[in-house]
């Protein structure tokens, strides 16, 4: 039966996305079949993780819950980019058959994340016993048991944020279905404590930091030792293969993915802070709903996106310049059936809502229509994204989209209040930067694939 399914949804998508190297579109069209598997399972299992955490402890302890697991996850931006710069550099030294370079960036970054959170962690450790929690938080917890929870889930973060690093290497090797079963027994592994904490523990909001945050942790380490013991014995990290001179490339390169990455955190984070100051909460939830609405959408689409992103790695790589421009005409295409699913989301919009959250949101059809709008968009830019990221070529990306961050605030707060477009004021700025960054990243696309495929039409003139 799973069988079948897969041997569907691959063909279907292969039919799509065929491309000139058989065997490259074949790893693509299988990641995409898995990962779809993979990621409706994970699903399934966070909204059972929701449900029974809630039961474990009751609907305002786990609001505390979340603005805690939400306050300590800032963490994950100290990667300064290597996750995504990491899978690059793997995907170019397996292009080539290069694995002493790889096993010295694989190890170069693993040894800069044990660099960063290991000190992050002791002055956590040592400072937060010294913090009155409960008046960052608000609340009245047990002060010894929220004390000990923060510093678990400090702790199991910090953990995960060092042995993630397995990911990157398997998404460089185009085994992204791979990184998403981790991910999915990640999800997955808690839930069986957390039922059982609902039953006999209730109210332990420490038992749920553990469960959540440790066992994770655990998962990751035992894919870790498997793959680089087996799979990845070539490249895998070792003290003597540190070098960091050697990876400045790889360094250089994710510091451009980390400023993209700021970029984006800044542009998320600073909406629902307009939205409250100018307009109050209630326009908070209503933004709020219609962004998730849209997103389920964005993040179908990304799974197949994702999946070519070191598809392109390889392509470029290796010279396969047909194959690049051959995959982006057939993911263009598919962008159009997406924009076709948004259509039908904004048609659909009143009984979706009605069924979702009953008549406590008024949808407004202008700010439905403007989403939906920046979407579309976004369905084509994103795309061009994935591909400027597979080659490696994010300088222009990176400042372009801090230029972009720094001028949100001011734009929307002009057409606020000096128009007074309300709300959409907002998606009618992201709108604008969408608009402006497709041109952008098309152009610069064409600019490195002309540039890539002069220089190997020199090279084999000379050879």
């Amino acid at each position: 039966m799973a069988t079948n399914i897969i041997q569907k949804v691959t063909s279907y998508i292969k039919s799509l996305t065929g491309g000139g190297d058989k065997a490259r579109t074949s790893k693509v069209n299988f990641n995409i079949g898995i990962s779809f598997i993979l990621r409706a399972i994970s699903v399934v299992s966070a909204f059972a993780t929701i449900s029974y955490s809630i039961k474990l402890l009751d609907t305002d302890k786990y609001g505390i819950w979340l603005a805690i697991s939400s306050t300590v996850g800032w963490i994950s931006i100290l990667d300064i980019g290597l996750a995504n710069g990491l899978r690059n550099k793997v995907a170019e030294y397996l292009a080539v058959a290069d694995y002493k370079s790889a096993k010295i960036d694989v190890s170069s970054a693993y040894a800069i994340m044990l660099l960063i959170m290991v000190p992050v962690m002791l002055i956590f450790c040592v400072v937060a016993p010294f913090i009155n929690w409960n008046g960052v938080f608000n609340t009245k917890l047990n002060e010894r048991e929220l004390l000990l929870t923060l510093i678990v889930v400090f702790i199991g973060l910090g953990l995960q944020f060092i042995l993630k690093s397995i990911n990157s290497v398997l998404q460089g090797d185009q085994k992204v279905y791979k990184a998403n079963e981790i991910a999915l027994i990640c999800n997955v592994s808690p839930l069986i404590p957390i039922i059982f904490g609902a039953q006999y523990l209730k109210g332990s909001i420490l038992f749920l930091a553990m469960a959540q945050t440790l066992l994770p942790v655990l998962v990751m380490l035992v894919y870790s030792v498997v793959l680089y013991t087996r799979n990845y014995r070539q490249i895998s990290p070792s003290l003597k293969s540190v070098d960091l001179k050697k990876s400045r490339s790889l360094f250089s390169l994710s510091f451009a993915f980390f400023i993209v990455q700021i970029a984006r955190v800044f542009l998320i984070s600073t909406t629902e802070i307009i939205i409250t100051r100018e307009f109050g909460g209630h326009d908070v939830t209503t933004y709020n709903l219609l962004f998730k609405y849209y997103s389920v959408t964005n993040i179908v689409i990304n799974i197949i996106m994702g999946t070519y992103w070191n598809a392109f790695t390889n392509a470029f790589t290796l010279n396969d310049f047909n194959w690049i421009r051959a995959s982006i005409k057939k993911l263009e295409k598919i962008s159009l059936i997406f924009f076709g699913v948004i259509v039908m989301q904004v048609l659909l919009i009143k009984p979706v809502f009605h069924l979702w959250v009953g008549d406590a949101v008024i949808v407004p059809m202008a700010l439905s229509l403007c989403m939906a709008a920046s979407y579309s968009i976004s369905l084509f830019t994103d795309l061009y994204v994935i591909v400027l990221n597979g080659t490696g070529k994010v300088k222009m990306q990176s400042i372009v989209t801090i230029i972009t961050a720094l001028l949100h605030i001011p734009v929307v707060l002009i057409m606020i209040r000096y128009f007074g477009w309300g709300v959409n004021s907002i998606v009618y700025a992201t709108i604008l930067w969408v608009i402006i960054q497709g041109f952008m990243w098309k152009r610069e696309i064409e600019i490195i694939l002309r540039s890539g495929e002069l220089k190997a039409a020199n090279a084999a003139s000379t050879a």
